[in-house]
């Protein structure tokens, strides 16, 4: 989810999805909005998960604060960043993150608070870039760490390949991270934008499936929707 509204955040937990993406690194959420976004997403029965901007310590907690499910921190290049990004969600002694129970994260004091419970947060890395793939192996190892996001688009920029997630290049990044990554018993994700996309990934070992964006999905509709009067000759008045 790149818009920032309650509402439509809303709409696609209530489609039945099992966990929506904030996004804070590309949308336009502030706090505020981001607050609302969360609260609906739990109130459509999906979990809400907030993909940072950056591995900043600050906006980690800020957003576990405001009651997030958990985090996914993009622009990670190695195991050391990937360790400081998982630290950052947790509390003593597992990580750095600062404790107050009287947060809507924490039910504003008052019990129960699942959210301050074993298990809690969910925290995933994005690798999207052919140096924090090498260095894959040791990701994969950091203890805590629940999935390993595999940024395709990303990654085929940075082959020189923009938008060709279908690249061999990329195709192959895909197949080796996933068995890493499952290897280690962590998750593996990425975005999919087809059925033949995510047939294929499945098949390399991605169990963890995010489908396209919220804006995406818009012109989608809004495409067939004009498609439906050209292929009928209906004449716009």
């Amino acid at each position: 989810m790149a818009l920032p509204t309650s509402q439509a955040s809303a709409v696609v937990a209530a489609a039945g999805f099992d966990f929506v993406i904030l996004d804070c690194e590309h949308g336009a959420f502030d706090f505020g909005a981001l607050e609302s976004a969360i609260a609906a997403c739990e109130g459509a029965g999906a979990a809400p998960l907030v993909r940072l901007p950056g591995a900043d310590p600050f906006f980690a907690q800020r957003v576990l604060d405001l009651g997030a499910d958990g985090i996914v921190v993009p622009q990670i290049g190695d195991a050391a960043s990937a360790e400081r990004a998982v630290r950052m969600a947790h509390f003593a002694p597992l990580g750095t993150r600062g404790m107050n129970p009287f947060t809507r994260g924490g039910n504003y004091g008052m019990p129960p608070q699942p959210k301050y419970a074993t298990g809690y947060p969910f925290t995933g890395v994005l690798v999207e870039s052919p140096a924090a793939a090498s260095d894959l192996a040791r990701i994969v190892a950091v203890p805590v760490l629940d999935l390993v996001y595999l940024g395709v688009y990303d990654y085929a920029v940075a082959i020189g390949a923009p938008g060709q997630v279908d690249d061999p290049r990329v195709l192959d990044f895909v197949e080796r991270a996933s068995r890493l990554a499952r290897d280690a018993g962590k998750a593996v994700g990425t975005t999919v934008m087809s059925e033949q996309q995510a047939q294929r990934f499945i098949a390399m070992g991605v169990n963890v499936l995010l489908y396209g964006a919220d804006t995406w999905i818009l012109g989608q509709g809004a495409k067939a929707g004009l498609a439906l009067y050209e292929r009928h000759g209906w004449k716009r008045r």
